[in-house]
């Protein structure tokens, strides 16, 4: 079985070969041609983060070098790795080749992987110039919450602040309150928190928690509101609550990198 499976992939490499070197378009045209999407058929064969993915785009990008998916689908696998000195080349050189498509990849690596806030900062930044009939999303996220948990993380408040009630407002306005990231919640609720505006963080997890009742995250930065304005009762009260949700649902996670301000079962104590 084993076997088979090794000679249909050398076969199947060796005609994506074959068609590469057949191809008749002369040198200086490999700029502007595009890779046929016979091609990208085959390649959904493999699984991202394969030897026969990598080598697979790699052999695009050789007949093909301006393919800027081919950088990015490579770029991934390579982040996703740890190994961010490879990944950060190829996903450097998609976004010289389509800014508008890569930048919001670039920025979530920048914050999340490497937590370059201000690279990441600068990245959005840019992308929002290169758009001007919409607001672009960060790579799934809302560009606003992005940026102001950029802010946030280099300690610009007031910035972070505006963004994420920006961004609240915008998606509440649009599509519903529901349909905000808890996330956005809570970094503006941490945002107050930093300003010792805790009463004020306060509502802000409350409003979260009227949205999303299993966010754990939420409850637990509302104990530690209650327990710097000295209010030990409802501190504790909170905080057994975020215990029990935290243990009846799945805490909010990446399998590949930690999540800002996320919390641990070590944080809640016995």
């Amino acid at each position: 079985m084993i076997r088979a499976h090794l000679i249909a992939w050398v076969q199947h490499f060796a005609l994506c070969i074959t068609f590469m070197i057949s191809c008749k378009a002369p040198a200086q045209n490999k700029q502007i041609v595009e890779t046929p999407q016979r091609v990208w058929d085959s390649l959904s064969e493999y699984p991202q983060l394969t030897m026969q993915s990598d080598l697979y785009n790699k052999l695009i990008l050789e007949k093909y070098p301006a393919t800027h998916t081919a950088y990015m689908n490579r770029s991934v696998a390579y982040n996703k790795t740890g190994q961010h000195a490879t990944g950060f080349a190829m996903v450097n050189k998609a976004v010289e080749l389509a800014p508008v498509e890569y930048l919001g990849y670039r920025a979530f690596l920048k914050l999340y992987f490497m937590h370059d806030y201000e690279g990441s900062l600068r990245d959005c930044l840019r992308l929002d110039t290169l758009t001007s009939f919409a607001k672009p999303g960060v790579w799934g996220e809302d560009m606003d919450m992005v940026i102001g948990l950029c802010y946030l993380q280099l300690n610009n408040l007031e910035k972070a602040r505006t963004r994420f009630t920006s961004s609240i407002n915008a998606v509440t306005k649009e599509v519903g309150k529901e349909w905000n990231s808890p996330r956005v919640f809570l970094y503006l609720g941490i945002t107050h928190m930093k300003e010792k505006s805790f009463s004020q963080a306060i509502k802000v997890f409350d409003e979260l928690i009227q949205v999303y009742p299993k966010y754990s995250e939420a409850y637990y930065y509302k104990a530690q509101c209650y327990k710097s304005l000295k209010d030990l009762k409802n501190a504790a009260a909170t905080l057994e609550k975020c215990k029990e949700v935290f243990a009846k649902n799945r805490p909010d996670r990446n399998p590949y990198f930690e999540m800002p301000y996320q919390v641990y079962a070590s944080m809640l104590g016995d």
